[in-house]
């Protein structure tokens, strides 16, 4: 197997700005598109992915993680070792909240990972798969769901997290939509998610094979994550009342064209 190497442009392309915009408005027209969203960060990310992979493979610790190539989609599909994790650990708590949500990690990775090549081998393709796979550890470490607010959180977290460009304009976005439809909570949501994303230790690189048995309370601690803060859900029919309402959408619609942009 050829061993998959991160690309050293660094640089946004015209294609990849085409391609953005695409993406962009396939998923203004269809909101499940969940895959056009990962196209989307894909297109924007430049040289953030880079440097946090260069980061990575400086600490001794995540790039023996990288170098072994860990799948920790396989260990997070493992719903029956999972399930026989400690009440209170992490990995029992992500058993319980992706059980509660008719989730496994394998159908979330095919529909927000479009992007990343799990057929390859080597390091890089080994960061990229678990950058994608440990999505939904995080909303269960900082207590955010899977509503439109919980994923806006999440937004902001990753762009503090991760740097890419992508995930700040996909949150500027939703506080703008949401906003110009009379939800103003969502922009201190977007900020109070990056300023969490800030304080914690770089998550992309930690050993959650070693995390998952372990106490929920003691992994926060350890990973400088503060304990969970409630908010404001909102479930899929505010948000389809909210869509009809937002002034911001139906721009975003108009400028898209009806077919949005093609690559």
């Amino acid at each position: 197997m050829e061993a998959v190497e991160p690309p050293r442009s660094g640089w946004m392309t015209p294609r990849d700005l085409f391609r953005a915009i695409g993406a962009l408005g396939g998923a203004i027209r269809d909101p499940d598109r969940t895959d056009l969203i990962g196209e989307f960060i894909a297109s924007t990310s430049g040289s953030s992915g880079i440097r946090l992979y260069d980061e990575l493979m400086a600490d001794p610790a995540a790039r023996a993680i990288l170098l072994e190539g860990r799948d920790l989609e396989a260990t997070l599909s493992d719903r029956d070792a999972l399930a026989a994790m400690p009440d209170g650990s992490l990995g029992r708590a992500y058993y319980d909240w992706t059980e509660a949500r008719d989730f496994d990690a394998e159908g979330i990775a095919e529909a927000i990972s479009k992007q990343v090549p799990r057929d390859l081998g080597g390091p890089f393709a080994t960061f990229a798969a678990r950058v994608v796979d440990q999505h939904d550890l995080w909303h269960v470490l900082n207590g955010w769901d899977s509503d439109i607010h919980g994923e806006v959180h999440l937004l902001g977290f990753s762009y503090a997290q991760l740097g890419g460009r992508g995930w700040w304009i996909l949150g500027r976005l939703a506080v703008l939509f949401l906003g110009s439809a009379g939800r103003q909570d969502t922009a201190g949501y977007f900020r109070h998610a990056m300023e969490r994303g800030r304080e914690a230790r770089t998550l992309a690189g930690v050993d959650w094979e070693a995390m998952l048995p372990r106490p929920l309370e003691e992994v926060r601690r350890r990973l400088g994550i503060a304990e969970p803060v409630s908010y404001a859900r909102l479930e899929r029919a505010d948000v389809e009342r909210l869509r009809g309402r937002s002034p911001v959408l139906r721009g975003l619609r108009r400028l898209l064209g009806p077919e949005g942009r093609e690559a």
